[in-house]
C-alpha cells in the first residue's frame, strides 16, 4: 500500500492522538496506585504494628515473622510508590523539566549504580508543558535502556537551548549497538515512540552507536516553542 501524504498525515494525527491517551492513562494508573493500592498497603502495615503491641505474650517466633511481614509490606509499597512515579510526570508540570528531569536521573542513579552527569543551561528556561513532556518521556525511554541494555558505567545527558533550537542528548559509554543491524529488524516501540513524540513537536531524533563505544541519542526541537 503506497502512503500519500494525506494518509501520511492522518497516521501521524492518529500517532499523536494514541501518545496523549498513553499519557493521560499513565496519570489514571499513577493516581490508582498512589491513591488506593499505597493507601491499603500502608494500612496493613499499621495493623500488622498493632497486632505485634498487643501480642505480648506471643511467642519469639510468632514476633519475628510479623516484623518480615512487615518488612515485606514497606519494601512492597516502596516499590508501589516508585511505580506510580514513573507513570506519571507530575513533576513535570509542577516543577518544570530541568527540576524533573534532574530527579529522575538522581533516582536512576540509586536504581542502577550508573553514574550519571546532567549538564543544563545556567539561566532558567521555562519550557511549555507540550515539550517538556514529550522530552521527559523521551529521556525516560533512553535512561531505561541504558539501565537495562547498554552495560555502562557511567551516562552523560545534557540540554542545551539556542535561539533557533532546543537540543537534548543521553550518552552512555556502555557496549553500543550495530544500528544497520538494528535498522533491518523490527523496531522496538519505545523507539518508534521516541521518534513519533519528537516528530509530533516538528523536531528530530537521532541514534548514533557503534558496538564498544557506547550510544547517543540526539533529539533536536525547534525554539522558541512559538515556531511549533
Amino acid at each position: 500500500m503506497e502512503l500519500t501524504g494525506t494518509n501520511y498525515g492522518d497516521l501521524r494525527t492518529l500517532a499523536g492522538k494514541l501518545l496523549t491517551v498513553q499519557d493521560e492513562e499513565r496519570r489514571r494508573v499513577s493516581r490508582d496506585l498512589h491513591d488506593n493500592v499505597n493507601q491499603r498497603l500502608g494500612e496493613i502495615g499499621l495493623q500488622l504494628d498493632s497486632l505485634c503491641r498487643h501480642l505480648p505474650e506471643s511467642p519469639v517466633a510468632v514476633r519475628r515473622q510479623i516484623r518480615t511481614i512487615r518488612r515485606h509490606v514497606n519494601k512492597l509499597s516502596d516499590d508501589v510508590r516508585q511505580l506510580a512515579y514513573q507513570f506519571h510526570q507530575t513533576t513535570v508540570e509542577d516543577l518544570g523539566f530541568v527540576v524533573a528531569l534532574q530527579r529522575y536521573i538522581n533516582d536512576f542513579v540509586k536504581r542502577t549504580g550508573i553514574k550519571a552527569r546532567f549538564a543544563k543551561p545556567r539561566a532558567g528556561t521555562s519550557i511549555p508543558l507540550r515539550m517538556a513532556t514529550s522530552l521527559y518521556r523521551i529521556a525516560q525511554e533512553a535512561l531505561g535502556n541504558v539501565g537495562l541494555h547498554a552495560k555502562a558505567s557511567e551516562v552523560t545527558v545534557e540540554l542545551m537551548i539556542t535561539p533557533e533550537i532546543l537540543c537534548l542528548s543521553i550518552h552512555d559509554n556502555g557496549i553500543g549497538m550495530n544500528l544497520e543491524e538494528k535498522r533491518s529488524r523490527a523496531t522496538g516501540l519505545g523507539m518508534l515512540s521516541m521518534q513519533e513524540r519528537a516528530r509530533l513537536l516538528n523536531g528530530t531524533l537521532e541514534w548514533h552507536s557503534t558496538p564498544g563505544e557506547g550510544t547517543r541519542i540526539m533529539v533536536r526541537l525547534p525554539w522558541p516553542t512559538e515556531q511549533l
